[in-house]
């Protein structure tokens, strides 16, 4: 079978704050917390745009996500992280996405000697002023395939 006017993009999402199921590639379920950092198989300063996603069913009062990212060193290690989004929902819940260019994700200048562009592929959520029940933070990537 083929396809006349198949879409030439793959999307993907990945949960970093929330709980998650069973997968392919995991074979337990998992709940990532707030500031767990999250090592992508996407580098986000290769994607043309992608989003992050973020959900509640209600809490005490309004919470704040910021995303935070950081690009892979030569040697393996994490660099330094920068702020590439914040986004603020109301204390009744509701969901918010923010979409963010790769191409714009500006790293500190004393990684670029030690990276091979491109390099983000660690990421994070921090909730303040805590996490609610039922929390979802999410990071989806749009790439040419």
């Amino acid at each position: 079978m083929t396809y006349a006017n198949g879409n030439p993009l793959i999307d993907a999402e990945t949960t970093l704050v929330g709980w998650t199921n069973r997968s392919a590639i995991r074979n337990s379920e998992r709940t990532y917390i707030a500031g767990d950092e999250v090592l992508l198989n996407t580098k986000l300063d290769a994607a043309s745009r992608f989003s992050l996603v973020v959900s509640h069913p209600g809490a005490q009062g309004p919470v704040e996500v910021e995303l935070q990212l950081a690009p892979v060193l030569r040697d393996g290690t994490t660099g330094s992280w920068l702020t590439a989004a914040t986004v603020a929902l109301p204390a009744e819940g509701g969901r918010v996405e923010a979409f963010i260019s790769g191409r714009d994700i500006q790293l500190n200048v004393a990684d670029l000697a030690d990276v091979d562009l491109p390099a983000v592929c660690f990421a994070k959520a921090l909730v303040t002023p805590e996490t609610p029940e039922g929390m979802h933070v999410g990071l989806t990537a749009t790439i040419p395939a």
